[in-house]
């Protein structure tokens, strides 16, 4: 307080990102390469040492992306940030592409970030596309088809939520839905869809995912039936 001076663990002006990013971006050759940083020559690829930590991971036909929005997320600055204490590559900064009030239906195609946003009408999740949303409101239903990945948190849905034939990553945490939720079809692999301390006024229906959606222990609260791989959460 006042003009104590800072602790000496306390990081230097220039590593404080006042403009945080709401994602990372990766080339295939980032992500995959071979590394040589390890013992003996040989180390962990990037995208090894980001499974380990159990991240998220959208890939779109330009890149891999990692959302900050996702649990654990301070630590991945540290690590792909060209800044980053820890930096195991330069991964590019990806700022929000969607701030602000927007009127009318949305077509998600590539990688759409959306930060602070009040959107009003319809959003549509392309297959292939990915749809990253913190502190937003959508008011309309959201759907998503074959997209590569639907990461939402902190914000508020006023319609129904249906994601089916994913291919990468879902991750719904702390959002209120006002509407049924339907998890279908997925097929993102090890790589659980995320339902955590949502707030869900309609049923919550999970069929034939790849892997059952987990909570990580936090419960949402549904005012509806809870069925198949979601009875649980």
């Amino acid at each position: 307080p006042g003009d104590s001076t800072p602790p000496l663990d306390a990081p230097r002006a220039d590593l404080i990102l006042d403009n945080a990013p709401c994602a990372y971006k990766l080339t295939d050759e980032q992500y995959n390469g071979a590394r040589t940083d390890g013992p003996g020559g040989v180390g962990t690829t990037v995208a090894q040492r980001i499974a380990a930590h159990g991240w998220k991971v959208i890939k779109t036909g330009d890149g891999y992306y990692v959302p900050l929005n996702q649990p654990e997320r301070g630590l991945i600055p540290l690590l792909l940030d060209t800044l980053g204490v820890e930096k195991l590559t330069d991964g590019e900064r990806v700022y929000p592409t969607l701030t602000g009030r927007r009127n009318g239906p949305l077509i998600v195609s590539g990688f759409t970030c959306a930060a602070d946003a009040t959107i009003n009408g319809p959003v549509t999740v392309q297959p292939g596309a990915a749809l990253v949303a913190t502190a937003t409101t959508i008011s309309g239903p959201v759907s998503a088809n074959r997209a590569a990945g639907v990461v939402l948190a902190d914000s508020t849905v006023n319609g129904p939520l249906q994601i089916t034939n994913t291919t990468d990553a879902i991750s719904i945490i702390d959002v209120t839905i006002a509407g049924p939720v339907s998890l279908s079809g997925n097929t993102t692999g090890t790589n659980a869809p995320l339902l955590v301390a949502n707030t869900i006024r309609g049923p919550l229906s999970c069929t034939a995912n790849s892997t059952a959606p987990t909570n990580l222990g936090v419960a949402n609260t549904v005012h509806g039936p809870r069925t198949n791989q979601c009875a649980a959460l």
